[in-house]
């Protein structure tokens, strides 16, 4: 086991005595990323002592409101006549596929923030 321990650690980059084979998920594993390798093999990297929560959840909260923001204005273009009817159909599908774009960030930030503040007490 310590022969895989080693060759895991050269192949992922993770410090060596970081690395430890369990049976059952560890004990803070709603607190961690898991990750599945493959059948019979996961791996759980505890969130906490890799990035700052509290410092995650504020940056995407600030991204969010500028996604929002963006997203907000694409639609109010969309929404108005004039633009609909006066611009090229091109630049009226460029919007469009700009707005599913938007929408579909902002919904992957909020399950990412929603799963952050979810499992991780925030100090």
């Amino acid at each position: 086991m310590q022969e895989e321990k080693e060759v895991l650690a050269l192949l992922s980059k993770l410090d060596i005595d970081n690395i430890n084979f369990n049976d059952s998920p560890p004990e803070d594993a709603k607190q961690s990323v898991h990750l599945v390798a493959s059948e019979g093999l996961e791996a759980y990297l505890p969130l906490a002592d890799m990035v700052d929560i509290s410092a995650e959840v504020e940056r995407l909260t600030k991204c969010l409101s500028k996604m929002q923001t963006e997203y907000e204005g694409l639609k109010a273009r969309l929404s108005s006549p004039k633009f609909i009817e006066k611009a090229h159909e091109d630049i009226v599908r460029s919007v469009q596929e700009k707005a599913a774009e938007a929408e579909e960030k902002i919904n992957l930030t909020k399950h990412r923030l929603d799963f952050l503040k979810s499992t991780v007490v925030l100090s």
